[in-house]
């Protein structure tokens, strides 16, 4: 099947099986109605549901890096203890101070989830 047949008939599985959620049917009852087999509803849900996983993975892995703030480079390390670390499998263990943003825990955290 082409990428654009298989493109149109998608956009009309999405709209069909959101149709059957907004109708509070059963699944079966549905297909029944509408003279679709269930067998054929069940593997546009899964091809659908498949493609999106593949999409999400592949915007994943587009940027696998997180630009941190200036606040990162160059600076000297804290003194004193630090008010919380953060630590992750493999050994990684960010310790944060209180003068630490909001914003760049934030940051912090975002690479943390690209971390191995």
């Amino acid at each position: 099947m082409s990428d654009l047949k298989h493109d149109v008939i998608a956009q009309r599985w999405v709209a069909l099986i959101q149709e059957r959620l907004d109708s509070g049917m059963t699944i079966k009852e549905w297909c029944l109605e509408r003279n679709i087999k269930e067998s054929q509803y069940y593997y546009w849900l899964k091809t659908l549901r498949k493609e999106e996983l593949a999409a999400a993975d592949q915007e994943r892995q587009v940027s696998p890096f997180v630009e941190l703030p200036d606040i990162c480079r160059e600076q000297e390390p804290a003194q004193g203890k630090p008010a919380a670390i953060i630590r992750k499998g493999g050994g990684i263990a960010i310790e944060v101070t209180e003068s630490a943003s909001a914003g760049f825990i934030a940051k912090i955290m975002e690479a943390l989830s690209y971390a191995q």
